[in-house]
């Protein structure tokens, strides 16, 4: 029985077909004059009715490996092994878990195996075992290297190419497994940037075992929101923010991988709402955790998401929700022209001028979607995104003491800020850079306070529910005229719309502004 640990990094491979990435990687320097051993897989796992084991985040598996060149269902050598996953650290790809396998006779699991293991306190009275039963299934090509160190670093490289098969459905899978069997786990995130040098490649959390439970429930294609990250007993500051941002960065990276398939905009939104809420709370450790990594080369990335967003909004909430206003504009227009001349008078618009605009900006929509695609498929991308988890990984092998009155005095500091750009003696004086500003800090104060909600004092707690109302409100007034400016700003960029459309759009971002600087005026 191996040892029950396990340390791996997992790299999604997508825009390519199977066989161009595998000639990529053995051409690859590690990879180059290394033996490759290919084989099929055929994975069962099991769980009870009710998802139990998938509810404690554990995985119960039989795995049958023969011979690439074997017929399917023939019997290699291996016959079948038995292995047990359990919960354990992930974050930006990196994953540490206990695993535990055996040899067992046939495609079920066996008992006897799970001796001596984590069953044994998971399951003490075998009641869950005898309920078992097969729920989903992952056929593949493997396709594997091991790399020897002279320092005794010792990795395996894996390729796995086939389909997760759940509740009568299949999905692609293309991935890369680098589990490291002795060394550093710095060794992992190496050997990943030289694959990313060369192919893309996204940091992934999510296990076969996991893709195939989302398949099965129908929720592997549904936008990854934020999830509340509770403090456990006797958790320390650091590794609560540790956890945290795993999960922040697990939003981002989770949903960059779901706009690669779906045109919904909100596969854009929370990528975007995930990096947010990352350089937030990372903004509010800055002066613990240090600075965080340059994500210069991740800006490409970024500014195609932003684009991306700008026109989601544009075409699926601004121009709706001002196609009314713009039509009564209008008509009111030629009624008064007409009433000041006697005579009908042609609108200074044509009567289709909102509807061309809408179909511009569509098509640019359409156009930017798919230059956002090819910046994700970029191998630089692939690894800007490897120097965050490389990054994560990090900040949890320096530990640091964070008084628990810390963070929450911090966040203080922040809401007076935002209290005196927005409502101090200057508030008449707003314009749209401090606007621009005060949203921002908006959004750091909301994210902030949620990410550490459950490590506050109870003061401090409810202090920082009131600043998060506060925070979204702002965050929603100010978005709404930034959101009437950017439709202008497109309309101009993208079509050739009339001036008088232009300016109405003009003219509803200002009134929409002024509403935001007369709200946010003392008294």
């Amino acid at each position: 029985m191996r040892a029950p640990q396990e340390i791996e990094l997992k790299l999604l491979v997508p825009g390519l077909s199977a066989e161009a990435a595998l000639q990529i990687m053995r051409r690859s320097p590690s990879l180059a004059r290394r033996k490759l051993r290919q084989q099929q897989l055929v994975s069962r796992y099991f769980d009870t009715p009710e998802g139990l084991l998938q509810q404690q985040r554990c995985a119960l598996r039989v795995r049958h490996c023969s011979d690439a060149l074997a017929p399917t269902d023939a019997e290699g050598p291996q016959g079948w092994i038995q292995t047990l996953k359990t919960a354990g650290q992930s974050r930006g790809g990196l994953s540490q878990r206990g695993e535990w396998e055996c040899s067992v006779a046939g495609d079920r699991p066996e008992r006897e195996g799970l001796r001596g293991t984590a069953w044994d306190a998971l399951d003490p009275v075998d009641a869950l075992f005898e309920r078992l039963q097969p729920c989903h299934e992952t056929r593949c090509l493997r396709s594997s290297w091991l790399i020897t160190r002279r320092d005794g670093t010792l990795l395996e490289v894996t390729l796995d190419a086939g389909h997760v098969l759940a509740n009568g459905q299949s999905q692609a899978l293309l991935e890369i497994e680098l589990e490291l069997l002795a060394g550093s786990p710095q060794a992992l995130f190496d050997l990943a940037d030289e694959l990313a040098q060369r192919l893309p490649c996204l940091p992934s959390n999510v296990s076969k075992a996991e893709r195939a439970a989302l398949l099965a429930a129908q929720r592997l294609h549904l936008p990854v929101r934020a999830r509340q990250t509770e403090r456990q007993p006797g958790e320390g500051l650091h590794a609560l923010a540790l956890r945290v941002l795993g999960e922040m960065l697990d939003q981002f990276m989770r949903n960059l991988e779901g706009l690669l398939h779906s045109d919904a905009p909100e596969w854009v939104h929370q990528a975007r709402v995930g990096w947010r809420r990352w350089r937030s709370l990372q903004r509010l450790l800055r002066p613990l955790m240090g600075p965080g990594p340059d994500f210069a080369a991740l800006r490409p990335l970024l500014d195609a998401l932003g684009q991306q967003r700008n026109l989601d909004v544009a075409c699926t909430e601004t121009l709706p929700a001002w196609a009314g206003a713009w039509a009564c504009a209008q008509a009111g227009a030629a009624a008064n022209a007409a009433s000041a001349t006697a005579q009908p008078v042609q609108a200074e618009a044509p009567p289709n001028a909102w509807e061309q605009a809408e179909q511009r900006l569509q098509a640019a929509r359409t156009a930017q979607r798919e230059q956002l695609r090819q910046t994700l498929l970029k191998p630089a991308t692939g690894q800007a995104l490897l120097v965050l988890a490389r990054h994560l990984w990090q900040l949890g092998q320096q530990p640091v003491a964070i008084k628990k009155s810390w963070a929450g005095g911090r966040l203080a500091r922040w809401h007076r800020r935002l209290h005196t750009l927005l409502q101090g003696e200057q508030a008449q004086l707003l314009d749209v850079a401090t606007l621009h500003e005060a949203r921002l800090l908006a959004k750091r104060l909301r994210y902030g306070s949620e990410a550490l909600a459950s490590a506050l004092p109870a003061k401090r707690l409810r202090q920082s529910q009131q600043w998060v109302k506060d925070a979204t409100l702002w965050q929603t007034r100010i978005g709404q005229a930034r959101d009437a400016w950017q439709l202008a700003l497109l309309l101009q960029e993208h079509t050739d719309a009339p001036a008088a459309l232009f300016g109405f759009m003009q003219g509803v971002a200002a009134a929409m502004e002024r509403a935001a600087q007369e709200a946010a005026s003392p008294g």
